[in-house]
């Protein structure tokens, strides 16, 4: 999936007010410089770099705003930092809608290693040591579904919007898409 143009589809195809928040990284990038925010919210961290803020933040955001669609777009890293919410989103049945772009990387991280220290890259590959995200998903019986092409996304994502309940959109990205 080519996120950045994935991301100027969803917000197409999104509800005039809904809510979007992103995590941080280059998701964050990818939604700041692509999301048309037509009459909801854009929720980010901003400069903070806190990592597996989106879930929460998304679900503080749809208890306070219930009718509003309230999308998250986070990273596979971030996404990891705060899956645990799944079990307050099952429990509570709250209804938001996840967007993991798997690019088995802690991608921002990675992006200024290979920019400013040649390459020499510490801690940022997940490769084999990124989950299966739908599996956990199943666990909290969320549905779930993996898209591995624009074309896809941009089908399960409309599906996913028409969804009523939580529902789990993995997105899986080259590892060497850059932040903008």
């Amino acid at each position: 999936v080519e996120p950045r143009s994935f991301v100027g589809e969803l917000s197409e195809m999104l509800p005039n007010k809904s809510i979007l928040v992103a995590d941080v990284g280059q998701n964050q990038i990818w939604c700041a410089n692509n999301f048309k925010i037509k009459e909801g919210r854009f929720l980010t961290t901003g400069g903070m770099g806190t990592m597996g803020y989106s879930v929460p933040a998304a679900i503080g955001a749809k208890l306070a705003r219930p009718t509003r669609e309230v999308v998250v777009v986070c990273g596979d890293g971030s996404f990891q930092m705060c899956m645990n919410e799944l079990g307050t989103m099952a429990q509570n049945k709250i209804d938001i809608k996840i967007i993991i772009m798997r690019n088995v990387r802690l991608g921002m991280v990675r992006e200024l290693q290979y920019k400013n220290y040649g390459g020499r890259y510490s801690g940022v590959i997940l490769d084999d040591k990124a989950p299966d995200f739908t599996k956990i998903a199943e666990a909290y019986n969320i549905p779930s579904a993996v898209a591995s092409s624009n074309e896809e996304a941009d089908k399960i994502a409309a599906e996913m919007l028409k969804h009523k309940g939580a529902f789990m959109l993995v997105c899986n990205v080259s590892p060497d898409t850059p932040s903008i």
